[in-house]
């Protein structure tokens, strides 16, 4: 028995890239939307997990700039020298490596850090409140840099209404296609039963015709 295979159309090509591609991301751009104006002053993450974006050399070779690194939460009074940690500095996220550390006057960790790049240490220790998380190791170069216009005007039209728009108008041809396709088995489905009920009451007329011949 040959089975009917299932056409491909382009819809399905599109539907499927905005379900894998861009509904993930501007899920994403949501959350972290609303994180951020929830907590303006830390940086918005997703279960525990911050994106950053490297504005300078100071990290690199490690972290190059335009490079996208994702931090962990982290206890800000168990950090270690090596570390590398982000902290907010005059409202501006840092990426660092902790070179030292020392006690407060309140008895708390005090963190002396620089950039692999950077010839001295940064002017001002880093209190554990500044710490916005530790990075984990991870860097995809160059995100960052389209992360970054994608927070312009050009770069939300285009990654952000742009999708949005194309998912529900295919949305809406998807219903619109299965409504036909519904429609057009159920009409299938009433000319069959019409079918068969003319088969059932033709024999039926037969017999009384025939009934009435021999009376």
């Amino acid at each position: 028995m040959n089975r009917e295979r299932k056409k491909i159309v382009p819809g399905d090509i599109i539907g499927l890239l905005m379900c894998v591609v861009f509904v993930p991301i501007i899920v994403v751009n949501l959350i972290l939307i609303v994180n951020s104006y929830r907590n303006p002053d830390e940086l918005p993450g997703v279960f525990g997990v911050k994106p950053a974006v490297v504005l300078s050399g100071s990290m690199e070779p490690a972290i190059e700039t335009g490079d996208l690194i994702l931090l962990r939460d982290t206890d800000p009074l168990a950090l270690e020298k090596g570390d590398v940690i982000c902290y907010l500095s005059s409202g501006k996220a840092v990426t660092h490596r902790i070179v030292g550390i020392t006690a407060g006057e309140d008895g708390r960790p005090r963190y002396v850090t620089q950039g692999d790049a950077n010839n001295a240490e940064d002017r001002l220790p880093v209190t554990p409140d500044q710490v916005q998380g530790i990075w984990l190791g991870a860097r995809i170069g160059g995100l960052g840099n389209v992360l970054l216009f994608m927070q312009t005007a050009t770069g939300m039209l285009l990654f952000v209404i742009c999708p949005l728009i194309l998912f529900i108008l295919w949305d809406i041809w998807r219903r619109h296609k299965l409504d036909k396709e519904e429609a057009a088995r159920t009409a299938l489905l009433e000319a069959e039963l019409d079918t068969r009920a003319q088969r059932v009451a033709r024999p039926y007329r037969t017999r009384r015709h025939g009934m009435g011949r021999l009376g």
